[in-house]
């Protein structure tokens, strides 16, 4: 469905960016092919062997500023370097594939796309102070240290489009499909030219992340006196609601959290919420690689997390009901609004089922089938990680 299909490009980053080079090379190649051509209508008109000269001379620099970057040739034990970092290949990829470095990237191709045509950019992987210049589309893998004790974030990148001749292969050619598997595993080899240390993983992982915000909350809910207390703590107020009347509950034990990458920049969100129901009431997220809050729920406007899909769950009254719907941006504590839908049951409702896609600022008629299939895609968006919580009250 069209508008799922926008909410699913948005959001699911993980084939979001191109390494660098692929892109603007593609680009090169046509917009010096357009250019060649152009020149050549204008030198037949012309005859001007000096617009000839200035034309080649443009072209030139056109292929010259889009291409791959510098090539780099392994060592005898595989090992890639651009200077600053180095990946080590795997023995068996030897004469497979081919390696540049553009703007300090290290980018890896399958020659035999490559030389073909097709581009053949399979992953790359880049070392950089400042992760938000990476966030659109790639990953963060692990941190290295320099020797000086400055860190850079290292990231990987896939390509955004098929890299090889799609009208004979319709699935990855082999030797693609070996480079393009194993990219997280070769990603991981990364180490410093300079003496610095990598660490896989490290700056990724919610426990790293969050470990010490989530015994400053469990603190919170435990000695909260009233909800107002945990609103000023930028925590929901359910966690002291949950303890008041009739059928109260221990939030120790029905409340949760559960640390997921539901953006896919590869870093870990954390979400607190009903162990059971799995209704989020906090979000949290590491910005700059710190924690961050990102929104609060309580238990008339809470959230749940589908795949990549972040969906607010608003009553309104006993007869409006909308579910809103966002995705996080990567390495940002700010959610982009995507599109909602409306069920109004009230006396003389203009719509009973509506839509909207400016976060409820106007809706549109939908018709009943309509409303449900949207609320399927909602609902369905699934991701490979069910999520799941732990009590809270198991934290040491």
């Amino acid at each position: 469905m069209k508008k799922m299909l926008i909410l699913a490009i948005v959001c699911a980053v993980t084939l979001a960016g191109c390494g660098s080079a692929e892109k603007v090379a593609d680009t090169a190649s046509q917009a010096a092919s357009g250019q060649a051509e152009e020149t050549a209508g204008s030198v037949a008109e012309t005859g001007s062997a000096s617009e000839t000269e200035a034309a080649t001379e443009d072209a030139g620099a056109i292929e010259e500023e889009y291409s791959l970057g510098e090539e780099l040739t392994p060592d005898s034990d595989g090992v890639v370097s651009n200077g600053f970092i180095s990946i080590t290949m795997p023995a068996e990829a030897a004469g497979t594939y081919l390696a540049y470095s553009y703007e300090d990237d290290i980018n890896i191709y399958d020659k035999e796309s490559n030389e073909a045509g097709f581009g053949g950019f399979t992953f790359g992987v880049a070392a950089t102070e400042d992760y938000s210049k990476y966030s659109d589309g790639s990953t963060k893998i692990g941190e290295l240290t320099e020797k000086d004790g400055k860190l850079y974030h290292i990231v990987l990148s896939f390509p955004t489009d098929v890299q090889w001749d799609i009208t004979k292969n319709d699935e990855m050619p082999e030797s693609y499909g070996s480079l393009y598997n194993n990219a997280r595993e070769i990603a991981s080899t990364v180490a410093s030219v300079n003496g610095g240390t990598y660490v896989d993983g490290a700056g990724t992982k919610g426990e790293e992340i969050y470990g010490d915000l989530l015994k400053e909350i469990k603190g919170k809910i435990e000695s909260a006196k009233d909800a107002d207390e945990l609103k000023s703590a930028d925590l929901s107020p359910v966690y002291y609601e949950l303890t008041q009347g009739d059928a109260s509950k221990d939030p120790m034990k029905t409340i949760g959290y559960c640390y997921v990458d539901f953006n896919l920049d590869g870093v870990d969100e954390m979400l607190i919420g009903d162990i059971d129901s799995k209704e989020v009431y906090d979000i949290f997220a590491a910005k700059d690689g710190k924690a961050t809050h990102v929104i609060s729920g309580n238990l008339k406007d809470y959230y749940k997390v589908y795949g990549t899909v972040v969906a607010e769950y608003m009553s309104e009254s006993e007869d409006v009901n909308i579910i809103h719907t966002y995705c996080l941006f990567a390495n940002s504590d700010e959610l982009l609004s995507q599109y909602s839908i409306k069920t109004d049951e009230t006396e003389g409702a203009t719509n009973k089922w509506s839509v909207s896609y400016d976060n409820g600022e106007s809706w549109e008629a939908l018709t009943e089938e309509d409303y449900e299939q949207d609320l399927s895609n909602i609902e369905s968006f699934s991701s490979d990680t069910p999520l799941t919580f732990t009590a809270i009250g198991e934290i040491n």
